[in-house]
């Protein structure tokens, strides 16, 4: 019987082939959607979970709250002695793995170097995280200094194949560590990456640490993961232990303007859920993953709509044969396995097509997600497990509704003539065509609001000068070097101006510093961005000062005690005009910023327009600094780096010569929006391009519906416009009810998404205008072509149609 089944589905589709292609198409486009949506969800969801313990494992976070604001920051770092006091203190912790993410060395090994991603960590670290280890003992390894744990590619890199289990390479040039023990490649779904594991004390040693418990609680840099006891009480322990800060440290905390608390955050949420950050890895959103599966869904829900309303629209060229199926004994439920049969043999044809268009587009799809998927990806079990139920789900939306109704037809009525399809059938397929452009057209504007953001975030005045700067990355250069080289530099042709300092516009200096300006009470500190700076900073910038001047290295003071504040800093020191800032003192808990006021310049962005400007504080201090900008002759570029290039390698030998463009640097602070503008615009014509397919289909078939209506018109004297307007009004009508419904939708979602940034553009009334218009057309093309043909149509074979 199931045979029988898939031979008539077969036929009815070679029958109809113009509705078959049509759904295929739509269909597999649909499925296409859907394949995505399975392996970055799998993919996304995934992250940590290889971990046999994962549920009982904890981040330790610190966050901050401000004690005048009540604004709160978080911060995957605890100061040094939490860890130890969390261990000591509190039975329900079971282990504590201590991490810290610096310094990074460069290691070399048979003349070649390398930078890997380092942690430095204790024995505990492969006794709470599942990482496979391959050979060599992993807690010995790291109870002993100059010892490390490295994974089996690094071992490849340094080793060329050869076993790397205690033999020796060097870090910073003259540092020798031995390899204790090997581990399998971090897993990519791992929130935590690296390549080498350097004993803790090792770090101990060179950093001259003895007590992690003195003058360590302002020390925010020690990244702490716990593992709980089987049987704790979660939210017990996370409300007992969430004021060690206050406990031990509390008046520390509040000379600072804060309260610092412990927040636990489970070792699952880190990728996706985190607001602390990861210094050891990527971060993930939900919100983009919701935002992906969301248009994903609607995809493959558009494909399943346009077999609903062709089905139904084509019902009435199967009345006869539903008739006598049941006048020969069918039963309701044998008609609706043949329509749920031809449903199933049409999407696995989708399928078939959809993996051809997913392999094809997995390049862009990429670039939408910043992954790195391949073709292998599509054979996992759990992919090939989710295609299935997509397939099988599909099959379902699709078929069900036309098989429930031609299967219910009466045999009697349709077989005698007198059957009438009644108006439930049109009005959901009008229902579902207003839908389909209702997503579309919310898409295409939704698309319009992110493409304006971007133009504005990229067009709009900066407030320094970010092209035609080259910046060099100086951070192996000792820091007399820096300066000899600066000045070494200045004879090369076509460079204009060099500075060092140890931040730049896109890549901040130290953030969060506590400074207290003169008058300022204890409690009440302000928080700013510490930049150390050369005198030609501002010039190789552009900046503007607009008060005072900028560092003079003729005068002593200004070296040894000058600051430059932005404007911002001015008033957020509470003092009314950058000309009443001049000479005033600023002193800091750490020493930076310290030093007397003599300079203000004009606020600049130093971080993209997603961030409000902050207060930053500018000192002349060399010894910070390890980023040379150089402004340069655009005509001689490829001179220029030629000859940094063969300096690097005469002079710097063993030290890499890394160096971009800032006008290139700063357009990455704004590859998340990049990647959802492309994200949008290719679901969004995605999504048109089906709802169009499934017009195409209806127009089609009502043309051909009404082909003697038309005729008798005709002979009626009704002229060629009159006709096309006849056959165009109700699916322009549609389509301006779905635009309509999509306005306040978009504009609201808008709005909302546009708050993310400081600075932002407004929505346009004339774009949203614009994308209605623009569906209009497309819909006017598409259904006015055919009705015109269908208008020029012999009369007579349109009288002879029925």
């Amino acid at each position: 019987m199931l045979k029988n089944y898939f031979k008539i589905a077969l036929r009815n589709l070679k029958k109809r082939k113009a509705f078959s292609i049509i759904n295929i198409l739509s269909l597999a486009l649909g499925l296409t959607g859907g394949i995505f949506m399975l392996i970055y969800a799998l993919d996304e969801f995934s992250f940590d979970n290889f971990h046999t313990k994962a549920d009982r494992i904890y981040r330790v976070n610190t966050v901050f709250v401000d004690l005048k604001s009540g604004s709160e920051s978080y911060n995957s770092d605890n100061g040094w002695p939490v860890g130890q006091v969390l261990e000591a203190e509190y039975p329900e912790i079971d282990k504590v793995v201590y991490t810290i993410g610096w310094p990074r060395y460069e290691v070399t090994s048979d003349q070649e170097n390398h930078s890997p991603k380092t942690i430095y960590t204790n024995k505990k670290f492969f006794e709470v995280f599942s990482f496979e280890i391959t050979k060599g003992d992993v807690s010995s390894t790291l109870e002993k200094p100059y010892f490390a744990v490295i994974t089996e590619d690094f071992e490849a890199k340094l080793f060329k194949g050869e076993d790397g289990v205690n033999k020796e390479f060097f870090i910073g040039d003259s540092i020798p560590i031995t390899v204790g023990a090997v581990v399998k490649d971090v897993p990519q779904n791992s929130h935590i990456q690296f390549d080498l594991l350097l004993s803790q004390a090792t770090f101990d040693i060179m950093r001259g640490v003895t007590d992690y418990t003195e003058n360590g609680w302002g020390n925010i840099n020690m990244g702490n993961y716990l593992l709980l006891k089987e049987g704790v009480d979660h939210e017990a322990f996370k409300a007992k232990a969430k004021n060690v800060y206050m406990d031990k440290v509390g008046d520390q905390m509040r000379s600072w303007g804060s309260e610092a608390l412990l927040y636990f955050e489970p070792m699952e949420d880190v990728y996706l859920k985190s607001q602390s950050g990861n210094r050891f890895g990527t971060l993930g959103s939900i919100d983009r993953v919701y935002m992906v599966l969301g248009i994903c869904l609607f995809t493959i829900l558009l494909a399943c709509i346009n077999f609903i309303n062709l089905s139904t629209a084509r019902s009435v060229d199967r009345f006869k044969e539903v008739g006598l199926r049941k006048v020969v004994g069918s039963s309701r439920m044998a008609l609706i396995t043949q329509f749920m049969t031809e449903a199933f043999v049409l999407t696995v044809i989708g399928l078939l097509i959809a993996l051809f268009l997913s392999s094809t587009m997995m390049p862009v799809f990429n670039e939408l997600v910043d992954k790195t998927y391949t073709l292998e990806s599509l054979l996992k079990p759990e992919i090939l497990l989710g295609i299935t139920a997509l397939l099988l789900l599909i099959s379902l939306l699709a078929g069900y509704y036309p098989s429930l109704h031609l299967s219910a037809l009466q045999p009697v009525k349709i077989l005698k003539g007198k059957f009438t399809p009644g108006s439930s059938g049109l009005n959901l397929r009008k229902a579902l065509v207003v839908f389909q452009f209702f997503i579309s057209v919310s898409l295409a504007m939704g698309t319009l609001v992110v493409l304006n953001q971007l133009d504005f975030m990229q067009q709009k005045e900066l407030g320094f000068a970010k092209d035609e700067i080259l910046v060099i990355n100086a951070s192996k250069l000792s820091k007399n070097r820096i300066e000899s080289l600066k000045n070494e530099l200045g004879d090369i042709s076509g460079i204009q101006k060099i500075s060092y300092s140890n931040g730049i516009p896109g890549r901040p200096g130290w953030r969060g510093q506590i400074a207290y300006p003169e008058g300022r009470e204890a409690e009440n500190p302000v928080s700013l961005e510490y930049l150390s700076v050369d005198e030609d900073y501002l010039n190789t910038l552009n900046l503007e000062m607009v008060a005072g001047r900028f560092f003079d290295p003729e005068r002593e003071t200004d070296r040894t005690e000058g600051l430059v504040l932005n404007e911002r800093a001015v008033r957020i020191f509470g003092w009314d005009s950058p000309e009443e800032a001049l000479g005033k003192k600023i002193v800091s808990p750490s020493t930076t910023p310290q030093g007397t006021v003599i300079g203000v310049v004009r606020d600049y962005h130093q971080l993209g327009l997603q961030q409000a400007i902050h207060g930053i504080a500018m000192d002349w201090a060399p010894d910070y600094s390890y980023w040379l900008s150089l402004r340069f002759d655009p005509g001689q570029t490829t001179a220029i780096l030629e000859t940094l290039n063969q300096k690097w390698i005469s002079d710097f030998a063993g030290t890499d010569f890394k160096y971009f463009f800032l006008n290139e640097d700063f357009e990455r602070l704004y590859q998340a929006e990049l990647r959802m503008a492309k994200m949008f615009r290719l679901f969004a014509g995605l999504t048109l391009l089906i709802s169009l397919i499934g017009l195409l289909g209806l127009v089609s078939f009502m043309i051909e519906s009404k082909a003697k209506e038309m005729s008798i018109r005709k002979v009626l004297g009704a002229g060629i416009p009159q006709l096309v307007y006849t056959l165009s009004r109700e699916f322009m009508l549609l389509v301006i009810i779905a635009s309509l419904l999509a306005v306040p939708v978009a504009w609201y979602f808008g709005k909302e998404w546009l708050q993310n940034f400081a600075y932002r553009t407004e929505i346009v009334p004339m774009a949203m205008a614009a994308v209605v218009f623009g569906a209009l057309l497309v819909t006017l093309v598409m259904v006015g072509l055919q009705a015109l043909m269908a208008a020029y149509r012999n009369t007579v074979l349109g009288l002879r149609s029925e």
